[in-house]
């Protein structure tokens, strides 16, 4: 056997040798991977700030961070700007990007993003279905929790961070904390919508990130040997 085909046996021998399991096991371990593994201190820490600040407004009646802000309409039409770029456009960018000119580590990176989003968007989906909160400023809208462009910029910023350092990770999240205030400023979330929704995104990000760094679980879009073992492929995976 030549010595790059024993070179690239070795790299996949070493890939899989570890379980995909987290600390709830193998069963949809993406899915859980903001419980179940260090994901969890950014998941239960966000939560317990969602849940004070909705008791506060149920206490007080109000919003009063959410009403000053839209009273002050700081952004103006910058709002509507952040609520463009909120639907997701920054996720779908990056995708795009990373996946046709991201280089060596492009796909993986792609796919790691592709995740995070999937993830995020589906668990703010759900959550809007179940819980039926009304819009600040749009009463006959009740899709209000939790907000979904919170939600996606943060998985956003959460993988930029994780895949590229705390540089443009600073970059990412400035870019996720003005769509998100965008949110309070134009009446379409309460600040609790935003916290929660800023949790699922962190939370599935760096889950995500976890899975892969410290239970060798393969992104979506893996590295494979070739039937020959002379290079390497890149193929779609899946497992639950």
């Amino acid at each position: 056997m030549k010595l790059k085909q024993k070179l690239i046996l070795l790299i996949l021998i070493l890939s899989f040798q570890k379980t995909y399991a987290n600390e709830c096991g193998s069963f949809l371990s993406d899915f859980t991977a903001p419980i179940c593994t260090d994901a969890k201190y950014i998941f239960w820490t966000g939560t317990g700030i969602t849940l004070g600040l909705r008791l506060l407004k149920e206490y007080k009646g109000i919003d009063e961070i959410q009403e000053r802000a839209a009273q002050k309409n700081h952004l103006k039409d910058l709002g509507q700007f952040g609520g463009d770029i909120g639907y997701g456009v920054l996720n779908g960018a990056y995708i795009i990007g990373q996946y046709f000119w991201g280089g060596r580590l492009g796909k993986e990176r792609a796919s790691h993003m592709l995740q995070a989003t999937a993830y995020t968007v589906g668990t703010t989906v759900a959550l809007k279905t179940a819980v039926h909160e009304t819009r600040p400023g749009y009463p006959d809208e009740n899709d209000s929790f939790p907000s979904g462009h919170a939600s996606a910029s943060f998985a956003f910023a959460s993988v930029v961070t994780a895949q590229h350092g705390w540089g443009w990770g600073s970059a990412a999240h400035l870019a996720a904390i003005f769509i998100s205030f965008s949110r309070l400023n134009d009446s379409w979330h309460y600040l609790h919508d935003v916290t929660a929704g800023m949790t699922i995104g962190l939370s599935y990000g760096w889950g995500i990130y976890f899975n892969h760094v410290e239970y060798n679980k393969p992104y979506w879009l893996t590295v494979l040997p070739t039937a020959k073992l002379d290079g390497l492929a890149f193929s779609f995976s899946q497992s639950f």
